[in-house]
């Protein structure tokens, strides 16, 4: 019996820019990351209450929430909300988090929360929540996934994957790569119990960015996801000064 004949698939116009930027990203950046857990039993407490409090609200996920954690920390770690040019680094003032999502074909696109940090959660759940379905609709626009800051990518619908060594994207300073929330054992004041951890790999261009404070800042997102009760949830209009 012979083998099935070999055949050619073309790379949808948008998979070729994204392979383009990310090979473009390897060869200018020097990427690193650095691996972490984060204990998540008390944000996966807090969804499964904001979801009882608001039955007729949009849909509020984990993911959403960890948006909004990492949006808050980069406020206060300007470095990693940031662009190298040239011999100069361009700190943004707004956070524009690009969350990628994997479409039923395989390929990936990352649509583009803008302002995720003065976002209510309410209403950068409903945001992210029609990017995704228009995404999976095929119906997102250029503007749709231009401008992000910062790129969170899940790997979690994997339940066995972990830590992952995600690409920072073209012009970025550094990305979050989260892996399947599981249950395992954990140490908790000199006992043994089980904890709901999330597998956390920040990859960060270690041109602009070093070691130290891009594990600060994945220190802080790792301390609110622990500590939810931190994390803002409603918008934020207030300058920064």
């Amino acid at each position: 019996m012979n083998a099935p004949a070999d055949r050619t698939v073309a790379l949808p116009p948008m998979q070729r820019i994204a392979a383009e930027h990310l090979a473009r990203s390897l060869r200018e950046s020097v990427p690193v990351t650095i691996h972490g857990v984060a204990d998540a039993g008390a944000l996966q407490a807090l969804r499964a209450r904001l979801a009882a409090e608001r039955p007729a609200g949009p849909r509020i996920t984990l993911t959403h929430l960890v948006v909004k954690a990492l949006a808050q920390a980069l406020r206060s770690h300007a470095g990693l909300n940031a662009t190298l040019q040239g011999r100069e680094v361009l700190l943004h003032g707004a956070v524009n988090v690009g969350i990628a999502q994997a479409l039923p074909d395989g390929h990936l696109v990352v649509p583009v929360v803008r302002d995720a940090d003065r976002l209510g959660i309410d209403e950068l759940a409903a945001t992210a929540g029609e990017l995704a379905a228009r995404a999976a609709a095929g119906k997102l626009r250029l503007a749709d996934v231009q401008g992000a800051t910062f790129t969170l990518s899940n790997g979690g619908a994997v339940p066995s994957v972990r830590w992952t060594t995600p690409i920072i994207p073209l012009g970025q300073a550094a990305i979050l790569g989260l892996g399947a929330l599981h249950e395992a054992p954990a140490v908790r004041d000199g006992a043994v119990v089980a904890r709901r951890l999330l597998p956390t790999s920040l990859s960060f261009d270690h041109r602009f960015v070093n070691g130290v404070p891009a594990a600060r800042f994945l220190d802080e997102v790792h301390q609110l996801i622990a500590e939810p009760q931190r994390i803002r949830l409603g918008a934020d209009t207030k300058e920064e000064p």
